[in-house]
C-alpha cells in the first residue's frame, strides 16, 4: 500500500497593523484548506510575535487610535514611518523567519503584510540552500493596485535582482495610468516583469465567495447579526425597537426581517470605525427617512461600531438615537460589534447602498459582492464652494485614496463625506423602488 504523503506546512505571515491584513490572510487560509485540507497552517503576527512585545502593542495601538479619531495625517505619518521601522527591527525580522523555517520546516509562504520583506527574504535564500527548497516568498498585495501601494511595493524594488526571484507577488489586475501597460507598472513600482506576477480573482473569505455574481435577493429574508454581551444585546434592541423592523433573539444573535422591497443601508468604517463619522452619518440616515421623497417603505441601517465598551460608539449611537423627537418610524438603526464574514457577506450583497472605508481588503469583498451604490467615506472638512473631487481625495489615506480612485474609475462608486451624504442620497432613494439599484 502507497504511504499516505507528508502534509504540506504552509507559514501564513499576517499584522494586527490594520484589519485587512487579517482578514486577507483568513481569507488566504480559508482557500488553502478547501485546496487541501491536510495542510498544516501556521500563522505569525509580525507585530505581536515577531516585535519585541511593547513596540507592537504601541503600534497597534497608536495605529487603532488614529483610524478611530479619523486622522488621515496621523495613519499618514505611520505608513512613511514603515521604512524606519523596517530597519530598526531588520534582525528581529530575519531571526524570527529564519528560526521559524527551520523549526518548523516550511513548505510554503505567504505573506499578507508590508513589513519585513528583505530579511524574510535573505532568511527564505539561506533556508532553501540548507533545505534543498524552493519556497517563494507569496506576498499578497492587500490593498487595491495602484502607484500608491508604496508601502508593499517599496521593500520589493529595494531588493536585489537574486532577491527578487525568490518574490511571488499576488494580486489582481492594476489601475493603469493613460498609455500605461501592466508591464510598465510593474517594472516602474517594484523592478518585476508582468510575467513574474500571479494574477487572481478577488481574493476574499470564503462567505464573500458564497455572494459572488449572485445579485441583490429580491425576496423576503433573515438577517443575522451576533452580539457578544448582555450589554451589547440591550444596546442592540433599544435602538432598534424605535423603528419597526421585526426581529427574534436567539443565545448570541439577532435575526432581522427584511422585505423584498425594504431598503438597506450599510456603514462600515473600518475595524477601527471613526467615531464621530460614524454617528454623524447616523444622523444623515434619519434626516434622510424623513425627506417626503424618500417615501415610507421601511428603511434600515446596519451600522458597525465596534464592540460595546462604557462611553464608546455602540453606546453613544444608542443613546443618540433614543434622545430623537420625531423619530422616523420607518427607520430602523441596528448597531453592531465585530461580526464574522457570514454576516458581513449578505449584507453588502443586499445593501442598496454601502458606505465603507476603502481599504483593500473591503474593497476586494465590495468587488465581490456589491449589487447596489458603492459610497466611499472620506474626512474631508467641508469648506466654501464645496469639496471637489480632489479634496475628498485629500480626506482618505494616501493608499487608500488610490484604492477609492480604482473604485471610482473601475466601479462607479462615491466619494462622500457626512455631510455631503444627504444631498447625494435624496436622488437616490427618490427612484422608485422597482429601478432604484441595478440587481446585478
Amino acid at each position: 500500500m502507497a504511504l499516505n504523503p507528508k502534509p504540506k506546512r504552509l507559514l501564513l505571515i499576517t499584522s494586527s497593523g490594520g484589519g485587512g491584513l487579517l482578514q486577507t490572510a483568513t481569507a488566504k487560509e480559508q482557500e488553502v484548506r478547501v485546496q487541501d485540507p491536510s495542510t498544516i497552517i501556521l500563522r505569525r503576527d509580525v507585530m505581536k510575535d515577531w516585535m519585541w512585545g511593547v513596540i507592537g502593542d504601541f503600534f497597534v495601538h497608536r495605529w487603532n487610535q488614529a483610524q478611530i479619531r479619523g486622522n488621515v495625517a496621523v495613519q499618514g505619518f505611520y505608513v512613511w514611518g514603515q521604512r524606519v521601522i523596517d530597519g530598526f527591527l531588520w534582525p528581529n525580522y530575519f531571526f524570527c523567519g529564519l528560526y521559524t523555517l527551520f523549526k518548523e520546516d516550511i513548505d510554503r509562504v505567504i505573506d499578507t503584510q508590508p513589513m519585513g520583506t528583505g530579511p524574510l527574504i535573505q532568511a527564505l535564500r539561506i533556508f532553501n540552500r540548507f533545505r534543498s527548497k524552493q519556497v517563494l516568498l507569496e506576498k499578497v498585495l492587500v490593498d487595491l493596485p495602484t502607484k500608491r501601494a508604496i508601502h508593499f511595493f517599496r521593500p520589493i524594488k529595494k531588493l536585489s535582482k537574486k532577491s527578487r526571484k525568490w518574490v511571488k507577488l499576488v494580486t489582481i489586475a492594476p489601475l493603469l495610468e493613460e498609455g500605461q501597460t501592466r508591464e510598465q507598472f510593474w517594472q516602474k513600482h517594484c523592478k518585476l516583469s508582468d510575467c513574474e506576477v500571479q494574477y487572481e480573482d478577488v481574493y476574499v473569505r470564503q462567505a464573500f465567495k458564497k455572494y459572488q455574481g449572485v445579485g441583490k435577493a429580491t425576496e423576503a429574508k433573515n438577517y443575522t447579526v451576533r452580539f457578544k454581551t448582555p450589554d451589547e444585546l440591550a444596546l442592540m434592541k433599544r435602538t432598534c425597537t424605535r423603528g419597526q423592523i421585526a426581529f427574534q433573539e436567539g443565545t448570541s444573535e439577532m435575526h432581522f426581517h427584511v422585505g423584498s422591497q425594504d431598503r438597506v443601508i450599510t456603514v462600515l468604517l473600518g475595524s477601527q470605525p471613526a467615531a464621530e463619522a460614524t454617528l454623524n452619518y447616523v444622523k444623515a440616515v434619519v434626516e434622510l427617512a424623513r425627506h417626503p421623497s424618500s417615501g415610507r417603505l421601511p428603511m434600515h441601517l446596519f451600522l458597525f461600531c465596534a464592540d460595546h465598551k462604557e462611553g464608546g460608539l455602540f453606546q453613544r449611537v444608542s443613546n443618540w438615537v433614543a434622545s430623537v423627537e420625531n423619530y422616523p418610524e420607518h427607520l430602523s438603526i441596528i448597531p453592531f460589534g465585530f461580526q464574522n464574514d457570514d454576516v458581513i457577506a449578505p449584507l453588502f450583497s443586499r445593501s442598496d447602498l454601502t458606505c465603507t472605508r476603502s481599504g483593500g481588503q473591503t474593497a476586494m469583498e465590495l468587488i465581490c459582492v456589491s449589487n447596489g451604490e458603492m459610497w466611499i467615506h472620506s474626512e474631508a472638512k467641508p469648506k466654501q464652494g464645496g469639496l471637489s473631487n480632489e479634496d475628498l481625495l485629500a480626506g482618505i489615506p494616501g493608499w487608500e485614496s488610490a484604492s477609492a480612485a480604482y473604485l471610482q474609475k473601475i466601479y462607479g462608486a462615491k466619494l462622500i463625506t457626512p455631510h455631503t451624504f444627504f444631498e447625494l442620497a435624496v436622488p437616490v432613494f427618490r427612484q422608485a423602488p422597482a429601478q432604484r439599484f441595478k440587481t446585478g
